[in-house]
């Protein structure tokens, strides 16, 4: 079988609306469910961009009646997620609208299924399945890296805050994803760094994984030309309209293509260095990156190849993706983040779990304590 003839899966939300001020078309998709919404948010950063009262005014013109949920953490926890689905549960909204970066749109993902499932949200990290639908539910990015408008998971952080975990269902891919690349530019250099990163090791993860298939490596091979061109030039001038518009382009292709292909070993490892050492989660998955790539080199070295050559560089792979954390003052050594060698056992014990599965080449939790004790 060629490559051409690789099964390829794609699962997505029912619609997506991509393209520049497209949350001036909000209020209609809205009117699809009814006029009761549910707006679930952040803290101050959207209503100090002028989106949150762009957004609340465009509501108010299709005639909504709107309830408010604001205040959502950077590592929403699950404590949080049952408070704010008691409060969705008691307002009876026709569709939730999450507004946000990733721990928003994760939250109110996680808050729409749980006000129709009911239980906690241990429950479903225990193995308890979600039987019915969500409450229709329409996630609109404001950073460019996540993806997770796209996808059937929502990452939670345990109540003490020892460790994330995700919970999944089909019944959680958003019925709509709205993204507007204008919302993105307000972010600062680091967020907008750290989401691009993000956005970057999902194609980039995706394109190589075992999973990988024609379809998601046409949008991922997309997704990884983009970030190249445009993660520098966002993170040095936020009004760059282009930049943001490409990136926020790369970012879709990424959740698109890790939801159907998989991610690998960088995103294993990501939750257990993000929550230990209070790293942002696009950070945390590309300092690992480089010393991945040389890991799978020998499995995919065609596609890092040409990787490297998205990015911008003769080299190999490795080498460009240094190049680029080297332009964002992004360190890939371990120990600048506090991280100590015997930390190495746990943080590997901890990275066990669905994205390592689809990493390329197999590989031993040794040869992952030594790739890690070479980092330090």
């Amino acid at each position: 079988m060629g490559n051409y003839g690789l099964k390829s899966i794609l699962k997505i939300p029912e619609l997506i609306i991509f393209g520049s001020n497209t949350v001036e078309e909000l209020g209609e998709h809205v009117l699809r469910y009814g006029i009761r919404a549910t707006l679930i948010r952040g803290g101050a950063s959207l209503e100090q961009s002028g989106n949150l009262e762009k957004i609340i005014s465009i509501l108010g013109a299709a005639g909504i009646s709107l309830q408010e949920i604001s205040g959502v953490h950077h590592d929403p926890d699950e404590s949080q997620v049952m408070e704010f689905a008691e409060s969705v549960k008691g307002f009876g909204p026709d569709v939730v609208i999450g507004v946000g970066g990733g721990s928003v749109v994760d939250t109110a993902k996680a808050i729409s299924i749980i006000t129709t499932n009911g239980g906690q949200v241990r429950d479903y990290w225990e193995g308890r399945a979600f039987s019915k639908p969500s409450l229709p539910y329409i996630a609109i990015p404001t950073t460019s890296g996540t993806g997770t408008e796209i996808t059937k998971n929502a990452v939670i952080t345990s109540r003490d805050h020892n460790f994330k975990k995700s919970i999944r269902s089909e019944f959680m891919i958003p019925d709509i994803a709205l993204v507007d690349p204008i919302l993105t530019v307000s972010m600062p250099p680091d967020v907008t760094a750290h989401t691009g990163l993000d956005a970057l090791v999902q194609n980039l993860e995706a394109y190589t994984s075992k999973n990988a298939g024609p379809i998601t490596d046409t949008l991922a091979h997309k997704g990884i030309e983009l970030a190249g061109k445009y993660l520098v030039r966002a993170y040095e001038n936020g009004d760059d309209v282009e930049a943001r518009e490409g990136l926020a382009l790369a970012s879709l292709y990424g959740g698109i293509t890790l939801a159907n292909a998989g991610l690998g070993l960088s995103h294993g490892l990501s939750h257990p260095l993000g929550i230990r050492y209070s790293l942002a989660h696009g950070h945390a998955c590309a300092i690992t990156m480089p010393a991945v790539i040389e890991i799978n080199y020998p499995a995919r070295s065609d596609k890092y190849d040409e990787a490297a050559r998205l990015l911008g560089s003769r080299g190999n792979g490795a080498d460009a993706f240094k190049a680029l954390l080297a332009n964002l003052g992004i360190s890939t050594k371990l120990g600048s983040y506090g991280v100590k060698a015997e930390d190495i056992p746990a943080l590997v014990s901890d990275s066990k779990g669905g994205s390592r599965g689809y990493n390329p080449i197999d590989h031993s939790d040794e040869t992952v304590e030594a790739m890690l004790r070479e980092m330090i």
